[in-house]
């Protein structure tokens, strides 16, 4: 029994979950005009052997529901020579796949934004579902750290801080 517990833990931890079409959220605050943007396009990857993760967005995947500020937003995030926000990073503790509850970790890695990486650290809640594993996140960021601009509406100026969230339903990667 003790064997087959291993042998089925090391499949897993063996297999690559990939996404595609998950979900990306923003939040920007402002006086009178709060917003927010989502794309249902991020694409990524989770290597639960090596603890590597790597998720992406196409930023005119990303919208706000008003063709005009989605534009300017396009502009000031210069979607046309950076056309991704890009994560990549590893798990700073370790998955436990024998654990079927809900596990929250830490992963630190690289944020890109606009021309601009910093590094991060993240929280990511995991959760099974099926077969498959679900990855929620939602953590803040300053954009003028990544040398953003901060738009404005009359008077009155979008907070520094945005919120992002994602959540994604990881598949085990088919093998040809």
């Amino acid at each position: 029994m003790g064997c087959l517990l291993f042998f089925s833990c090391n499949i897993l931890l063996t297999q690559e979950y990939v996404v595609e079409g998950g979900k990306a959220f923003f939040k920007a605050k402002m006086p009178l005009n709060s917003y927010t943007g989502e794309s249902n396009e991020l694409k990524g990857k989770v290597n639960f052997e090596t603890g590597l993760l790597e998720f992406s967005v196409l930023v005119k995947s990303i919208k706000t529901g008003i063709e005009k500020r989605d534009a300017h937003m396009y502009e000031l995030l210069k979607a046309n020579e950076n056309p991704n926000v890009i994560f990549k990073g590893k798990f700073i503790e370790n998955y436990n796949p024998t654990v079927k509850t809900k596990q929250v970790l830490q992963v630190k890695g690289n944020f890109t934004l606009a021309e601009t990486t910093r590094e991060v650290i993240i929280d990511i809640e995991l959760t099974f579902e099926g077969k498959a594993i679900r990855l929620t996140s939602s953590w803040n960021l300053m954009i003028t750290e990544y040398h953003i601009e901060r738009p404005s509406k009359f008077f009155f100026k979008v907070d520094d801080k945005h919120e992002l969230e994602v959540n994604i339903l990881l598949e085990k990667e088919k093998m040809d």
